[in-house]
């Protein structure tokens, strides 16, 4: 009889011990139905499976050590996802179990087992959650047409202004303390005696909360004073844009005005010479480049002569030479432009329409991803309560707080009245698909690309990828070199 032992887990999204309970019992009866014998039970309660968290669970990191010891030969589990919601994951941890001969088997999805099935199964998660992105894209282009009418687009108006029909007028007691609070930032005095008059006076944010330091900054980077009419879309990626907002639709004089614009521009003035700024480095193929000796090569970035350059080196430094990032980057994107031409888009739409055929639990499993996205939409917007009601953030980060907050509540309503398509069409594949092509991110290069190996002969640098869709693509996908 062949050993077997079971692996369990629930996060927080509206899981509990039950949720354990009921997946060890389907796996036991699952086992009962091949002659497997049971020989251990793994749960984790209350553990994300999102990104690479699984360092984090210590029934599966013991499980994994207990591999090695050969005790048994079949991992069973209730869904794919309760191992992780990674590509990476998945592939790492088939690696690891085919070298110790041990087999992993989700009982409750009946399409197999196989390499295939895993990327398909990936793919359709992500072409879900390409849908929850243009959902709320489509949200925001709504905020987008109220924003060009100058109109007020949800959450609380900033303090000094009431909102009547839409429309921003001047509350006079407000906007008195906001006069009061540029007067002395731009005479460089403190505010200690500000915030005890407010208090004093019983006056509030329009939260209902206690006026301090954080609220204090972040009125003192709100242009609206000035009259300006600003609405930022789509939060900017760098924290320097998100304080400039260089793509906010932008309408002059369609606000009362509070403050004048040469005070607002001497504020803005003295706040920045005491800010800090910097930027983290965003690598795209972070992980998946290997040295020509087989060892992994990790991003780095230095600074010469007042240059920054980006570049691979071998984590086992066997003498190879440095590879550039951006020539890696450059032979990736174009990889990607050869794997999703138009016949291979109708290969992989014409797979994900069969697999999707098959799959009992589709349905199920958007919902599963919508209701990730509402946990993780609202994670988002209680860490910037807690930053906003503790006064942790520095004051240069503090300015665009509310307007990501009320951004952030508009997409959970849309999220929460979203029901699942019924289907996805081959139009929805091709244009998520073009999607990935035209927008070569992160994300897109670890869900297509499973390795990049480094070519290197005499000056010449060359990259051979190995693409997930090798079992769909064939032999595109098992590795071109560019």
């Amino acid at each position: 009889m062949n050993k077997a032992v079971i692996y369990a887990r629930f996060s927080s999204d509206k899981q509990d011990e039950a949720s354990i309970d009921a997946q060890v019992r389907a796996c036991q009866e699952y086992a009962a139905g091949k002659g497997l014998s049971i020989q251990e039970i793994y749960a984790d309660e209350a553990i994300s499976g999102k990104g690479s968290k699984t360092a984090s669970r210590k029934a599966y990191q013991k499980m994994l050590r207990d591999v090695n010891k050969g005790s048994f030969d079949t991992i069973l589990i209730h869904k794919y996802d309760r191992v992780a919601r990674n590509l990476g994951e998945h592939v790492n941890l088939e690696k690891r179990l085919k070298d110790k001969r041990v087999e992993l088997i989700a009982v409750a999805q009946d399409f197999g087992n196989s390499a295939e099935a895993k990327i398909m199964r990936t793919l359709m998660w992500s072409l879900s959650e390409y849908y929850l992105d243009n959902l709320s894209s489509e949200v925001k282009k709504g905020h987008r047409e109220t924003a060009l009418k100058a109109k007020h687009n949800g959450g609380s108006a900033p303090f000094g202004y009431d909102v009547v029909n839409q429309e921003y007028v001047i509350n006079e007691l407000e906007a008195g303390y906001v006069k009061k609070i540029f007067d002395a930032a731009a005479n460089r005095e403190g505010f200690t005696a500000i915030i005890q008059e407010l208090a004093s006076a019983r006056i509030t944010g329009k939260r209902g909360k206690p006026i301090k330091y954080t609220q204090i900054y972040e009125m003192l980077r709100n242009e609206k004073y000035t009259g300006t009419y600003i609405y930022t879309p789509q939060e900017e990626e760098r924290r320097e844009d998100r304080r400039s907002k260089p793509n906010a639709i932008r309408i002059e004089n369609a606000l009362p005005q509070i403050i004048s614009k040469a005070q607002f521009m001497e504020v803005q003035r003295i706040m920045a010479g005491r800010k800090q700024s910097g930027r983290k480095a965003g690598y795209l193929c972070s992980g998946l480049v290997y040295c020509p000796c087989g060892a992994k090569m990790h991003g780095t970035r230095t600074r010469r002569k007042g240059h920054t350059y980006f570049r691979y080196y071998s984590s086992k430094k066997c003498g190879a030479h440095i590879v550039h990032m951006d020539e890696v980057d450059k032979a990736v994107v174009e990889y990607l432009h050869k794997l999703l031409s138009p016949k291979n888009q109708d290969k992989i739409a014409a797979a994900l329409r069969q697999y999707q055929a098959g799959e009992k639990d589709r349905v199920a499993d958007f919902q599963r991803a919508l209701q990730q996205r509402i946990n993780e939409k609202q994670a988002e917007y209680d860490a910037l309560l807690k930053s906003l009601s503790t006064g942790a953030l520095p004051p240069a980060v503090v300015a665009d707080i509310g307007a990501q907050m009320e951004s952030i509540k508009d997409e959970i309503a849309q999220l929460q009245a979203t029901t699942p398509p019924t289907d996805f069409t081959v139009e929805q594949i091709k244009t998520w698909l073009e999607a990935l092509k035209a927008n070569a991110d992160e994300k897109a290069v670890h869900l297509l690309i499973e390795r990049i190996d480094v070519v290197q002969k005499d000056a010449r640098t060359d990259f051979n990828m190995q693409s997930t869709l090798k079992s769909v693509l064939g032999e595109l996908g098992c590795g071109d070199r560019t």
